[in-house]
């Protein structure tokens, strides 16, 4: 029996007899894909994204500004600096 190829944009479901390792790069890339949509949705909406660089805490403004930052103990942000 043959099963046709999965898309991953609308397609997570098991395929049975599929190499797991096939699996797990398709759902990678689905959670990449998702993550990208996220971001984009955030960034027209105006809302930065936060992530780290290394060890470094970045809020990414929706204009494209980076800023690394801190969380302070009554969990709010202090901005230590632009990062260009």
């Amino acid at each position: 029996m043959t099963y046709p190829k999965p898309s991953i944009e609308n397609d997570l479901s098991i395929v049975p007899d599929e190499d797991i390792a096939i699996t797990a790069r398709r759902m990678e890339a689905a959670g990449q894909l998702q993550v990208a949509k996220d971001i984009a949705r955030l960034k027209a909406m105006g809302e930065p994204i936060h992530y780290m660089i290394g060890e470094k805490l970045v809020r990414e403004e929706a204009n494209g500004q980076k800023f690394e930052f801190k969380i302070r103990e009554d969990g709010s942000e202090e901005i230590i600096g632009e990062i260009l």
